[in-house]
């Protein structure tokens, strides 16, 4: 079924439990559901690293488990996420909260039977960051590896510089527009062999970025990119090279000029993984909000140019910096 134009009902979300037909995930989620893969086995996590929802779909079409993280800031079934422990020990007192855990540091769990199922509420440092409700009994399909799309063009393609098309790759990740399965699942595909990670994660996997680097793209994917952040713990790097610890240069971009294959781009931030910004090479995001730069720049007076500019983050040193800061304050702009 074609997702509605509504956008996502978070009152809705909240109250979705075990038992409920798989349609009330769909209206719950408006315009940005799309059902399940078959290769999920039952799992709908695109608002997972948005919303912070995650529901499964067991073998009956029915929800059988739904997980809020703490990025959903809401309150499930009387527990409020963020809650600390004193306040939850008050607010649900029928709660039945465990010794801390031996194997998950500053980690204790709070369970509560519910009549859809039993909630579990993980407990660390003294605070709810997670809230899951389930059906014990409920059996689901299992999920496999994803049919993979084969590669093609040029490597970087339609990005001059490889590794910048890894960070857009993990954009995508990170909004589910994309289903690269397991870093485990994409190294079999492209090495045609069982691959174990844990033995074999050590080392750079050519093979996974010579495939990654030819993934197709879309004008479609790209257009859809409207968030990016360079960062070292990026979702995409354990694809390539599962236990890189950010000690190399691997992933370093030397060319940021393809951010404008990214036409809608409302957001930027740069932590790590470029040495230097020239800001110039944002000028032809047209509906960039906000920008957070975070390592040495240039010609910062280009962000005078960014007609859709809201918010500037990070931005000190020089005397160039400060006037073109004021300016944009004066323009109504936030700067950080």
């Amino acid at each position: 079924m074609a997702a509605s134009g509504k956008p996502v009902d978070v009152a809705a979300l909240a109250a979705l439990r075990p038992g409920m037909p798989m349609s009330a995930v769909e209206k719950a989620m408006g315009s940005v559901w799309r059902a399940p893969a078959p290769h999920k086995g039952g799992l709908i996590d695109i608002l997972e690293n948005t919303y912070g929802v995650v529901v499964r779909i067991d073998r009956k079409g029915l929800i059988g488990s739904v997980n809020f993280n703490s990025r959903f800031e809401h309150t499930i079934a009387g527990v409020p996420m963020g809650i600390s422990l004193a306040d939850l020990r008050t607010t649900v007192p029928d709660m039945q909260i465990g010794a801390e855990s031996k194997v998950r540091r500053a980690t204790r769990f709070g369970r509560k039977q519910l009549p859809e199922g039993e909630l579990a509420a993980r407990i660390t440092y003294d605070t709810v960051y997670e809230i899951n409700i389930s059906n014990p009994d409920a059996e689901y399909l299992e999920p496999t590896a994803p049919p993979y799309p084969a590669a093609s063009g040029d490597p970087g393609a339609p990005f001059s510089d490889v590794n910048l098309k890894l960070a857009v790759l993990s954009a995508l990740l990170r909004v589910k527009a994309i289903d690269l399965g397991r870093p485990e699942e994409l190294a079999s595909h492209v090495l045609s062999r069982p691959v174990d990670l844990e033995k074999e994660g050590y080392e750079r996997i050519p093979e996974a970025l010579e495939y990654l680097s030819r993934y197709p793209l879309s004008d479609e994917l790209l257009a859809s990119v409207d968030w990016i952040e360079f960062d070292g713990g990026a979702e995409i790097y354990p694809y390539v090279w599962y236990f890189w610890g950010g000690e190399e240069n691997a992933f370093d971009i030397k060319d940021l000029s393809g951010i404008r294959f990214c036409p809608n781009l409302k957001f930027i931030s740069v932590i790590s993984m470029i040495d230097k910004v020239d800001i110039r090479d944002l000028v032809p995001l047209s509906k960039l909000e906000r920008v957070s730069i975070n390592v040495p720049f240039e010609n910062i007076e280009a962000l005078l140019d960014l007609p859709s500019l809201r918010q500037a983050g990070r931005f000190s040193g020089a005397p160039a910096a400060r006037g073109v800061l004021e300016t944009l304050k004066q323009r109504g702009v936030q700067v950080n």
